[in-house]
């Protein structure tokens, strides 16, 4: 997964290529995991076992929007 944070009239401040958690030294896991309501170690299972940080939130993201749909 690419992070791109932008600034004032969308110039590249910062770019980041995230491939693990070892990786995601920006990224909050916590406040991910709380956003995503689920357990952060099972998020952090999720990733190792799909082997990809943003498989996992892709796969809990379709499961939040399955539990909205019914």
């Amino acid at each position: 997964m690419k992070l791109n944070l932008l600034g004032v009239g969308n110039a590249p401040i910062l770019s980041v290529k995230v491939k693990t958690l070892a990786d995601a030294g920006l990224l909050n896991v916590s406040a991910l995991c709380r956003n995503l309501e689920v357990h952060r170690s099972t998020f952090l299972s999720k990733v190792a076992t799909l082997g990809s940080l943003e498989k996992a939130i892709l796969h809990y993201v379709t499961q939040q929007k399955m539990k909205n749909v019914s």
